[in-house]
């Protein structure tokens, strides 16, 4: 497989500052750690480790040494100060650090000094032949904040008294010779002179050291044996121990819910119920979930913020909360009169209106599960109500007066799915969007990027610029650029080989779920291989298996079929006109079928809507598989009205597919009971083109698409993935035969 010029793995956290990555965000930000448990990433970054304690390495102490000044309270108001205190020694009586940074851009040192028997101080950037004129350096008087003197190469400096005595002084300059450097904390004598003999009796105290790049020095951010880089790295907690999914680089967006975590008070209406405050910890292990009590009330038992929450009609929002069982297992969301229920012992989504157009459940750690919903807003407010149950879809109910459930961090946001939760007091709160931009390859005229998430990836093609990092509800778990010289036509190859298809069940028979602009619904023996989704690509790939003896339900009738299908719903496809079909397929290796004269396995089809007297008969077009790994493709038809004879089928195409290679396929049909047409190219390449023939019945409507497998018994297990499935009447679909779209 061919190698990235340039690669970057988000699949492990990073203890080291990276150069060739850029990151920006103004605020806080949610995310889960991996001791499973919720945390609120700080704004900035920093880039040195061991921030606070001094007296460690990294640092370097030269003719100095550094102890704790517990008695001295830090800037923060904590016990962490140190103190830098002289040796008896003739020379430099300083503290330092020196990193890797990035060359020719604008860095930013701070740190925090308070004065002891020593006030003067010189702080400056280290490793002289990285700056033109040497080391930027100011000299100052920590009695008074005053500035002594200061080198022309700083681009600004500034002393921010910070109480007590403490200053922050921050330098800032360009290392434009090199890309080593970091800083110097020299002691001065009485006499302003950096060399002198020293005595132990003599100190200073110091604190809170930051590297940042940029131009402007932000909030301190404290560090322990790593960096600060400010990426956020989640960890999913469905699993017995954390795992880690990636980084987050989220869109901006706000949660409108005041008091999000103070369920108290006015803000928070309450009907038949109380919001009492539990011992019980919250999803962030710090603070303390409440209860949603119901009273004894025969009625609802529930909570809403107060007032209603303003909306916009036509936007899209997402409704979140999350929840603990109790005695009550059951929670809902009422959202504008119409409601949706979850399983909040185990997990899972019940009952839900088709108001919601899409829903979640998250496991949030320590039996905590945040729940979503997301909604169409019909008006310029939206009721929002949230409460316990004691059954799915049981809301109304007698209490007994003591039951609930646990609420804890709710939020309402316009956005299309729940993002990263975030806390609020009297107002709505905004989180900043993540701003990451990946430096392209040195090497590289011009690049293509793929980027995979925790969904799925895609590909950037010839960019020659810095790559911005669209922002995702998703993590990001691998960036790498290849050489657009040589790359060409390895795009899917390098996917697939990166991340192979990672499935998961569809769920339960009758379940609807969408392909591009078409809704399908499931047809399967309820096994938890029979279709199932791959969760890792962005692109629609799915896959059926069939065993023996695994039969619909909707097939108890006639047990002579097995199945394993997605049929469109309430899609029929026009007579006479263009209908445009594409998809890719990999019949996954097994064992060869030996068909008897009236045994089949369908792979797709076309089903007749059929008119009243018609008798059900074989597919106007379907996809056979025989032997193994024979594609044969039959069309039927008649005139007759209504017809009780099944017609014959007609053999119009075979080809062989091999097994475990996919197959791109693009097909153009014409349906029509006399005059009808097919077209089908396979991998670009045109097996078929014939026309004047008959495809389909003379009914009301037309056929309606199927596929998956649908077969007679048989001993023999078949398992085929299905990609990018497509059928358009009004749109052609021309362009996939040459530039098919790729598995990512």
């Amino acid at each position: 497989m061919l190698a990235p010029v340039q690669a970057f793995d988000f699949r492990a956290e990073t203890s080291e500052y990276h150069n060739n990555i850029s990151f920006f965000r103004a605020c806080e930000a949610s995310y889960y750690g991996s001791d499973g448990y919720l945390h609120f990433a700080r704004p900035g970054r920093n880039w040195l480790s061991q921030s606070q304690n001094l007296a460690v390495s990294p640092w370097v102490q030269v003719m100095a040494f550094v102890t704790s000044a517990s008695t001295m309270t830090a800037p923060d108001g904590s016990d962490t100060a140190c103190r830098i205190s002289e040796e008896y020694t003739l020379g430099e009586h300083r503290l330092s650090r020196s990193m890797q940074v990035p060359q020719g851009q604008p860095l930013t040192v701070s740190i925090y000094l308070k004065e002891g028997t020593r006030s003067k101080v010189q702080v400056s950037f280290s490793e002289s032949a990285s700056f033109t004129g040497g080391n930027p350096t100011v000299q100052l008087d920590l009695a008074t904040g005053t500035f002594m003197a200061v080198s022309s190469n700083l681009i600004s400096y500034q002393a921010v008294s910070s109480g007590n005595g403490w200053w922050r002084v921050q330098l800032t300059a360009v290392p434009d010779l090199g890309s080593t450097t970091g800083f110097h904390i020299y002691m001065l004598n009485e006499n302003s002179s950096i060399s002198y003999e020293g005595n132990v009796n003599s100190y200073m105290y110091a604190w809170g050291a930051q590297v940042e790049p940029g131009m402007n020095m932000t909030a301190y951010t404290p560090t322990d044996e790593n960096p600060y880089l400010g990426l956020r790295y989640n960890y999913r907690l469905s699993d017995a121990a954390p795992v880690l999914a990636g980084a987050l680089v989220e869109p901006e967006s706000t949660n409108l819910v005041p008091y999000s975590q103070k369920l108290e008070g006015s803000p928070w209406r309450k009907q038949a119920a109380s919001t009492p405050f539990t011992n019980i910890k919250s999803p962030d292990g710090v603070t303390f979930g409440y209860k949603i009590k119901e009273s004894t009330a025969s009625s609802a038992h529930y909570i809403v913020p107060n007032p209603i929450l303003a909306t916009e009609a036509g936007n899209t929002y997402t409704f979140s909360a999350f929840f603990k069982a109790a005695e009550r297992t059951w929670a809902y969301f009422n959202v504008s009169g119409l409601t949706i229920h979850y399983d909040i012992l185990n997990g899972t989504i019940g009952n839900k209106s088709s108001i919601f157009i899409d829903a979640a459940i998250e496991n949030a750690g320590n039996g905590w599960f945040r729940c979503a919903a997301t909604f169409i807003a019909s008006s310029s407010s939206t009721s929002t109500v949230i409460g316990c149950e004691i059954s799915n879809g049981k809301q109304s109910y007698a209490g007994d007066g003591t039951s609930g459930a646990l609420i804890w961090g709710i939020q309402l946001e316009k956005a299309v799915a729940m993002t990263s939760y975030i806390r609020t007091n009297a107002n709505a709160v905004t989180r900043d969007a993540d701003i990451v931009v990946l430096n392209r390859p040195s090497t590289s005229t011009a690049s293509d990027v793929f980027t995979q998430r925790i969904n799925g990836g895609n590909w950037i093609k010839q960019t020659s610029t810095n790559y911005q990092l669209e922002q995702s509800e998703n993590e990001i778990q691998i960036i790498h650029f290849y050489d657009s010289d040589v790359i060409s036509t390895e795009h899917e190859d390098i996917a697939v080989a990166l991340f192979p298809e990672n499935f998961v069940s569809v769920g339960n028979s009758g379940i609807m779920l969408s392909m591009f602009d078409r809704t399908y619904m499931t047809q399967t023996p309820n096994k938890q291989w029979s279709l199932q989704k791959a969760i890792n690509k962005s692109c629609p790939l799915y896959r059926a298996q069939v065993n023996a003896g695994e039969v619909w339900s909707g097939d108890y009738t006639n047990k002579y079929r097995e199945r394993s299908e997605f049929y469109m719903k309430n899609a029929q496809m026009p007579y006479d006109q263009d209908v445009w079909l594409s998809f890719a397929i990999k019949i996954e290796p097994g064992e060869a079928l030996t068909l008897d004269p009236s045994d089949f396995c369908y792979l797709g089809q076309f089903h007749a809507s059929e008119d009243e007297g018609d008798i059900s008969s074989p597919p106007v077009l379907g996809f056979r598989l025989e032997g193994l790994d024979t594609f044969k493709i039959f069309t039927c038809s008649t005139t007759v009205t209504p017809h009780t004879v099944s017609p014959k089928a007609f053999l119009r195409a075979s080809s062989q597919f091999t097994r475990g290679i996919w197959h791109k396929n693009v097909m153009r049909i014409r349906f029509s009971p006399t005059d009808g047409q097919f077209q089908w190219w396979k991998d670009g390449v045109e097996l078929v083109n014939v026309s004047g023939i008959g495809i389909g019945y003379p009914d009301a409507i037309g056929p309606y698409w199927k596929f998956g497998i649908y077969r007679s018994p048989m001993p023999q297990t078949v398992a085929v993935e299905y990609a990018n499935m497509e059928v358009q009447s009004n749109t052609s679909l021309e362009s996939r035969i040459t530039d098919p779209l790729l598995i990512v």
